[in-house]
């Protein structure tokens, strides 16, 4: 680590949001009875960002819908990452 400057290291990350509703798959009752819920049920869409942090703040970054695959953030590292002034 040494050889590089701070300017030259920078740290990447991914966060993904699912719309989904929040609800629990088990619950208690009484005996002999059923647990229950009754709540909608909504099915979003996934939307995937990912980006570089350094010391400039966040210099590169990207938003999909759906998940990132390999092939995207091999795309994302060529031309948004490496490409950087």
């Amino acid at each position: 680590m040494a050889q590089y400057s701070p300017g030259e290291i920078g740290f990447i990350d991914k966060t993904s949001k699912d719309c989904c509703s929040i609800g629990r798959r088990y619950g208690r009752s009484q005996k002999n009875k059923r647990a229950q819920k009754k709540q909608p049920f909504v099915h979003g869409q996934r939307v995937s960002a990912t980006g570089l942090l350094s010391l400039e703040g966040i210099t590169a970054r990207t938003v999909v819908e759906g998940s990132m695959t390999r092939e995207l953030f091999l795309e994302f590292l060529e031309f948004n990452v490496v490409s950087l002034p």
